[in-house]
């Protein structure tokens, strides 16, 4: 090529010059002027080779980790912009309207290999690394540079990567959902079919939250990442925004005993409804407060320093966006596990999405870790130990995920909204490292059944024989426990009527009390405090506390007279007729007072219930791998405090427990602040002495009925992992067909390259 033959010549020329010390080692014999001969030669030759450049050839300062290079020269002709020249030479520019540092691209790559495998590393320190190979200062233009190349270089990568899939034929909408888990998605004919289609899983993850700009800032980068298959759209998601409309609140009755309960008194500042505001089913109420109250600290107006929100958010909207995205691309009977997974059904049924929901046979449940913090009906009814077809699976996967990504906080914290391409490309990652280890996880899950038969199912048996009972009574056990709990801690309209009667009859009594007291103190003429006063002061004195003590008589007056005419009133509603009203000494009377000591018990123990829950819940987020000091700090300082809280409401719980006939077991400190507390709970309600003569109230019994669900899981995830094997085995075989097949029609093609590399 011309080009190619000027260069190399003017090169030579250039190169031969500098050898000319040969020819100045014959100057001795030739004299001085064969020396200046030999100079003007070589003036003369740079001079050609300055003229032999052409006008867009040029020089630029570059980086590159693998050979340390500094600056390059670029040939380039008059139709090839300079961009696409350093392109072709190995090097990506800072600017593509002026460039000032090029970067090679295999420093780049280099830099992609890491923060695939450490999500974490910054572009700063990649650039300090840069500078420190170097042996050059550190500038913020070097991370501004590498920064802007590296967008440059992703960008290149999606468009090749688009384009091998489409060359694969894996361009079709929803691609990847619908054949990301070939174990999940790749059905075969004739397989054994399975209670689930897919199982699914929902989740929050604040951790990626973006720090919002202060004093009204704009960011200079305006770009908005758009190009990836993980995200819904905006516009997608705002089509739910107003399907559930938010609670009205109800009135704070919060107790001076439980104000120092809650961490501050910060309200509520996201807008609109929350997941578990369609819930209407009773049972359901104490799972969507303890959700809520675990969760509120995501809410309050400490976080809105943040502007945009994690992965998920705790407005109904997202959930039921990703439900309407499950529907449209899923197959039917699908399960999708949420923490607040009993009460979001509800909320789909009430929404649009509820006639679809139905149809297709799709359900929802809770994760493994926050079931246990729901109450017994939900936990029998959502839990994945209690839901036939399950298996073994825990459905804790986001928990993982976002323990591992949680390292993209540090990096993408303080980012633009472009910020999305880093968490595309972890989540990318994420998918090809699960999709190489699908087999091991397969058996993974083989081998845990087989175990947990083994294991459980021996000991299931000898239980079994040892207390002469079968399968068939444990089954029975389950319906007998529902059945009792579901009627637990319900009141009747006479119930409450008698214990706000009993309630006005003891603030009658003691009103009356203090009213007799404040009138014998009035009509008293000489005081307890009586001492002798000048006759001016004597008077001053006495007529003041006469003043104060005829207010108070007045007041007291009133109020028995108020709380006289609602117990009247109650009393006319109740049919208790005139000389009727019940004295301390009546049965009713006594029957009722034990009634409120049960109701003060149940309150007691509900209130500690939802503090033991908070805590578990501080104590996840707490473990949490890479969080920030202040956020550590924060959730530290509501833990401690949340303690204190518990060790309070434990001392109300055994002042009510000791109050009842016969008394309740008291609590310590060390009970409560296990996990395994939550499984008392459900008894501990129950203040009926019969309770413990139920067979499966029995500890033993009831560790029976537990193992003999997680053998029928087993047994279950068993059935599946075959399924599942089968259809890993087919698909490898067939993609392995395919890639042959694609690789020959495209064996002329300039994607074949980047196809075969791709396969390999």
């Amino acid at each position: 090529m011309p080009k190619a033959r000027r260069g190399g010549v003017s090169l030579a020329v250039k190169y031969g010059c500098g050898g000319g010390r040969f020819g100045l080692a014959g100057a001795s014999q030739t004299g001085r002027i064969g020396v200046t001969k030999r100079i003007q030669e070589r003036k003369e030759a740079e001079e050609r080779y300055k003229q032999n450049i052409a006008d867009y050839d040029f020089g630029i300062d570059v980086l590159d980790i693998f050979t340390l290079s500094r600056s390059a020269l670029i040939t380039r002709d008059a139709d090839t912009q300079a961009a696409v020249a350093l392109t072709r030479a190995g090097f990506l520019v800072n600017s593509l309207e002026q460039p000032s540092i090029a970067i090679s691209l295999r420093t780049l790559e280099h830099f992609y290999t890491i923060k695939l495998y450490k999500a974490s590393f910054s572009v700063e320190s990649f650039a300090k690394v840069l500078c420190h190979t170097y042996s050059i200062p550190y500038h913020r233009f070097y991370r501004t540079a590498l920064s802007n190349a590296f967008d440059i270089y992703l960008e290149i990568r999606r468009n090749i990567d688009n384009r091998i899939a489409q060359a694969l034929g894996r361009d079709g909408p929803h691609y990847r959902v619908r054949n990301s888990c070939p174990a999940c998605c790749y059905k075969l004919e004739d397989e054994p079919p399975l209670t689930f289609s897919r199982m699914w899983v929902c989740d929050g993850n604040n951790s990626l939250r973006r720090i919002a700009t202060v004093g009204g800032r704009r960011t200079g980068d305006t770009r908005i990442f758009r190009d990836s298959d993980y995200f819904l759209s905006h516009e997608f998601v705002d089509k739910f925004a107003n399907e559930v409309k938010s609670r009205p609140k109800p009135p704070d009755n919060t107790s001076s005993s439980n104000a120092d309960d809650n961490d501050d008194n910060d309200e509520d500042t996201e807008e609109g409804g929350d997941p578990t505001d369609s819930a209407k089913e009773a049972f359901l109420a104490a799972c969507t407060n303890n959700w809520k109250a675990a969760s509120a600290e995501s809410k309050k107006k400490m976080w809105t320093i943040f502007e945009q929100t994690g992965l998920f958010a705790s407005a109904a909207k997202y959930g039921l966006a990703m439900v309407a995205m499950a529907l449209e691309v899923m197959d039917d009977s699908w399960i999708m596990a949420y923490d607040i997974g009993c009460s979001f059904s509800q909320t789909i049924n009430s929404s649009s999405l509820g006639p679809r929901f139905q149809e297709r046979r799709c359900r929802t449940c809770v994760n493994a870790f926050h079931g246990y913090s729901h109450n017994f009906l939900c936990q029998l009814l959502f839990h994945p130990l209690n839901i036939p077809g399950l298996g073994l699976e825990d459905l804790e996967t986001l928990e993982r995920i976002f323990s591992a990504s949680n390292q993209l906080a540090s990096i993408t914290r303080y980012a633009t909204a472009y910020r999305r391409v880093l968490i595309d490309l972890f989540f990318r990652q994420w998918d090809e490292e699960k999709y190489q280890n699908l087999a091991t996880m397969l058996q993974n899950n083989y081998m845990q059944a087989l175990n947990t038969i083994e294991r459980d199912g021996q000991d299931l048996e000898e239980g079994l024989r040892a207390l002469g009972l079968t399968t068939d009574d444990l089954e029975g056990y389950y319906v007998d426990e529902a059945e009792h709990f579901k009627n637990l801690g319900k009141e009747t309209e006479e119930d409450l009527h008698a214990v706000a009667y009993v309630e006005l009859l003891r603030q009658y009594r003691d009103i009356s009390n203090q009213f007799e007291k404040a009138s014998d103190q009035f009509r008293t003429q000489t005081p307890e405090d009586y001492s002798t006063l000048l006759p001016s002061e004597s008077y001053n004195t006495n007529l003041s506390d006469t003043r104060k003590t005829e207010t108070n008589r007045r007041y007291l007056s009133k109020k028995r007279d108020l709380i006289h005419f609602e117990l009247v009133q109650l009393e006319c509603s109740m049919n208790i007729g005139e000389g009727q009203r019940w004295k301390p000494s009546d049965a009713i009377y006594i029957k009722t007072v034990e009634y409120m000591n049960v109701r003060e018990y149940r309150q007691a123990l509900e209130h500690l219930h939802k503090l033991v829950i908070q805590r578990l819940y501080e104590l996840h987020r707490l473990n949490l791998s890479q969080t920030g000091y202040k956020m550590w700090t924060h959730i530290a300082g509501a833990l401690q405090k949340r303690s204190k809280a518990i060790c309070r409401a434990v001392k109300q719980y055994n002042t009510a427990a000791l109050a009842l006939i016969p008394r309740r077991p008291t609590l310590d400190w060390s009970k409560v602040s296990h996990f395994s507390f939550l499984d008392q709970f459900n008894i501990l309600q129950d203040t009926r002495h019969g309770l413990f003569e139920k067979p499966w109230s029995k500890t033993v019994v009831r560790e029976l009925m537990k193992k003999h669900r997680r053998v029928t899981r087993a047994r279950e995830e068993i059935i599946r992992c075959n399924v599942e094997l089968q259809r890993l085995h087919t698909s490898i075989l067939d993609e392995n067909r395919h890639f042959i097949a694609v690789l020959a029609q495209l064996k002329s093609s300039e994607m074949y390259g980047p196809v075969h590399d791709y396969i390999r």
